[in-house]
């Protein structure tokens, strides 16, 4: 029997793209919210009721912030944000609002909106100063104008340099997208690229979602009322859209939304009849329309969770569906159907946020590391940007996992082992290998049990003890021996210095003696204890016979032996003991009368 510890190393590195927990709270459609922070989506409520368009933010520990629809600013207690009304989003605007943590400032974030059918006040922006109104936040910048009349679709990706970020929207009457770039010092000049289909006024082109792959390499978009989707390839040094394809949507009806795979191969697509699955992996239009695979009947907006699912609305409906591998082709990808219930009800949008994953990977981890030969471990996988893993355990069984947290790593010879873990994403790989990570304790020293009588003796050396009676613990049994009041099957676990455990087992004991009875509960008595000279023995009743007295040290070793001692009279001196001479310590006297048995311990200074 062993013990795992619960001693662990937690790594960690100064890195701003390591905060994880941003998109972990969704607001949207009719008073609908969803907290991931546990993992699965749980439902929660918000003040949001719109047709389409949402976002929402949280810190990095996944704390709600705020959130928006792209009209008004709510903060974490659901209450308007002062200076937090009217803003130039559209109630029915696909992209209505899009929130972005400004790189490298701490409090200030950007509120991105669109207009709906191309009104007059296009694509603006608004600033919340966290660190007003007592944390909550405050709107201190409002509806500044970037470019009009503006398509309902705003999204976002990093820049190459994985700190600063590109905002993407597009013009109406044109074929231009619009980039931005937003750093320390605020928003740059306008990057304008005349690339693929024309957004033609009037035309109703401007609905539908667009966003960027994972690594910002790939941006797709829905064109609903010109019945297609378009595939472009983006360059997030440059902030240049190039290399546009674009293909119908199923039975040339309206399209709406649009979401990539974790890992940037799949393209997930809905229009007013079906979710549709395509493999992008190459940019041809043949190729990706032969790889179609009809997914589901959900015909509105297509969102990746934080938990790397892809989360499906539905019109007024109190759940939302959901792809459980949306990096598996097919039916393989795992559809469910009604998966998620909401407090309120979906509507068409989902909230829109900066994908997360973007930049090289980092690989990191943690794992309780300090164990006890021939036990387990977990390990728990801490790396970022990343959604494929190989880890490496020499020593350990298995050897090798593709888990992404692998548990039940088994180790069985003391020592010192390295780890390894290789992350993985569409930018790259990244290493950690961590020198003796792993510490196994040395093997406990071996356990045996001994008898005495009645009274059983583990082997000295240990922390402490626990016995056993066929099985069951046996409550204040945890001295270095123990006396047998009934006959059975006993057992000690033995805990050494490094919590390490080991087992002892006597069979078939047999139990000739009861304990000793006091009489008026007063006891026998010792004093003083601790001893220097002479042990006292007092306060057991007359019995009118003799008895037997002994005294064992830790090891089971006989001290001193009496037999036939005389009793005295009631409540007076039973017994003297010289001590001098025994070494400092522990050790236990016994009383034995008869069919009687007494046992407790003493310390000699």
């Amino acid at each position: 029997m062993h013990k795992l510890l619960p001693v662990s190393i937690f790594i960690c590195f100064s890195l701003n793209c390591f905060s994880q927990g941003e998109n972990n709270q969704w607001c949207f459609g009719s008073l609908s919210g969803l907290d991931f922070n546990s993992g699965s989506p749980v439902s929660v409520g918000s003040q949001v009721n719109t047709t389409e368009g949402s976002s929402s933010i949280a810190d990095a520990a996944g704390n709600l912030l705020f959130y928006s629809d792209g009209i008004t600013v709510w903060n974490k207690n659901h209450l308007p944000m002062p200076n937090g009304t009217g803003l130039n989003g559209g109630g029915s605007s696909t992209q209505s609002a899009l929130i972005v943590a400004q790189p490298q400032m701490s409090s200030i974030y950007y509120v991105f909106t669109t207009a709906e059918a191309q009104g007059a006040s296009g694509f603006c922006y608004s600033i919340v100063d966290m660190t007003l109104q007592g944390g909550l936040g405050d709107v201190t910048t409002k509806n500044v104008q970037l470019f009009t009349p503006s398509a309902e679709k705003v999204c976002a990706t990093k820049h190459n340099n994985g700190i600063d970020i590109w905002v993407l929207g597009h013009e109406m009457g044109t074929n231009n997208f619009v980039a931005y770039l937003l750093t320390s010092a605020g928003l740059g000049a306008p990057v304008i690229t005349s690339c693929g289909t024309i957004y033609s006024a009037g035309g109703g082109v401007e609905i539908g979602y667009m966003k960027f792959s994972p690594d910002g390499s790939q941006l797709a978009h829905a064109m609903r009322y010109l019945y297609s989707f378009e595939l472009d390839s983006f360059n997030t040094s440059t902030g240049i859209v190039s290399a546009p394809l674009s293909w119908p949507s199923t039975n040339n009806i309206q399209a709406y939304g649009i979401e990539f795979s974790n890992d940037g191969k799949l393209l997930y697509t809905s229009d007013d009849s079906q979710t549709s699955q395509y493999d992008i992996q190459v940019h041809d239009v043949i190729s990706i329309l032969a790889s179609k695979t009809f997914i589901s009947t959900d015909t509105w907006a297509l969102q990746m969770g934080p938990d790397d699912k892809l989360y499906l609305a539905g019109y007024f409906l109190s759940t939302l569906s959901v792809i459980n591998d949306p990096d598996i082709s097919g039916a393989g990808c795992n559809y469910v159907s009604a998966a998620v219930n909401l407090v309120g009800s979906s509507t068409l949008g989902l909230p829109n946020q900066l994908n997360s994953i973007n930049g090289p990977p980092v690989a990191i981890f943690s794992a309780p590391n300090h164990i006890c030969p021939g036990t387990c471990t977990d390990f728990t996988n801490l790396s970022v940007n990343a959604n494929s893993f190989i880890w490496q355990f020499p020593g350990g069984n298995p050897s090798v996992s593709a888990d992404a947290n692998p548990t039940q790593i088994c180790y069985n010879v003391p020592g010192q082992y390295s780890v390894t873990l290789i992350a993985t994403n569409v930018n790259g790989v990244d290493t950690l290998t961590l020198p003796n990570f792993i510490t196994v304790y040395p093997q406990p020293s071996p356990q045996g049990i001994s008898q005495s009588g009645d009274t059983l003796f583990a082997n000295q050396g240990a922390t402490s003890y626990q016995w056993f009676h066929d099985g069951n613990a046996i409550a204040g049994a945890t001295e270095y021996f123990y006396v047998a009041t009934e006959g059975g099957n006993f057992n000690v676990v033995a805990t050494d210095e490094n919590g390490c455990e080991v087992e002892a087992v006597i069979f078939d004991v047999i139990a000739s003696t009861t304990p000793l009875s006091f009489g008026d509960g007063s006891g026998v008595r010792l004093f003083p204890n601790p001893v220097s000279e002479t042990l006292t023995v007092t306060g057991y009743p007359l019995s009118g016979t003799t008895v037997d007295i002994s005294i064992y040290n830790l090891l089971g070793k006989k001290m001193y032996s009496a037999v036939d001692c005389e009793l005295l009279t009631v409540n007076r001196e039973l017994y003297s003991v010289n001590c001098q001479l025994f070494p400092s310590g522990m050790y236990y006297l016994e009383i034995i009368d008869g069919e009687k048995r007494f046992v407790t311990k003493f310390t000699k200074q």
